[in-house]
């Protein structure tokens, strides 16, 4: 439970999420014109929810991909991108040597790595969802509970193990941690007092709101 309030979203759609590419964390992909107006209708959506200028802590994935999607909600909200606390803890699921490879040929080599429920398969030589729960855990710790605003842009695998913990999700029965319902990027959920909102957008498989 805590008396903060946290707005987490998904970057935008990418060149590698168009051509079903699975992405790295270190290289920096860049939005698509689709990824673009998701970004900037999340601004405006944060706009209607919180007022022009409002005061809030921006967190942001040390990521391109998070970071392009983060400066066009600071354009929306007339918040300083600059002032945003960066950190590689709320990056995406590393996928190893699957990364930057195509799904197709991936699961060609080692069968379906999209999972029930919108998850990723582990790589055998990548992060599992333990250790994602791990460094989210720490960044948690480390943010606090201070009362504040906070408005958290990141990725879909690891957005969803964030709201898991959040929000009080159950231990996936396979995976061992709290795994939140999948997002359509451009969603916004909002997470008070231990409970979770969808703000903006809607769960995969749903009309989108």
């Amino acid at each position: 439970m805590t008396t903060s309030r946290f707005y987490i979203m998904r970057h935008g759609e990418t060149v590698y999420n168009a051509a079903r590419r699975l992405q790295s964390n270190h290289i920096h992909t860049p939005l698509t014109r689709l990824g673009c107006e998701q970004a900037t209708q999340m601004g405006q959506a944060l706009r209607r929810e919180l007022g022009e200028r409002p005061r809030v802590v921006l967190h942001v994935s040390e990521t391109g991909r998070a970071l392009q999607t983060a400066a066009l909600i600071a354009e929306e909200l007339g918040i300083d991108w600059f002032a945003a606390s960066r950190t590689a803890d709320l990056k995406e699921i590393d996928m190893g040597s699957w990364c930057e490879r195509s799904y197709d040929d991936v699961e060609a080599e080692h069968g379906p790595i999209v999972i029930a429920d919108h998850l990723l398969r582990p790589a055998p030589d990548g992060e599992d969802y333990p250790a994602i729960a791990a460094r989210l855990e720490s960044w948690i710790e480390r943010t606090g509970d201070d009362g504040q605003d906070h408005i958290v842009v990141m990725h879909g695998i690891s957005s969803r193990v964030l709201r898991g913990i959040m929000a009080g999700y159950p231990a996936h029965p396979d995976h061992g941690v709290p795994i939140a319902p999948s997002l359509v990027q451009g969603s916004i959920a909002l997470i008070k007092d231990g409970a979770e909102c969808v703000l903006h957008g809607a769960e995969r498989g749903t009309e989108h709101a």
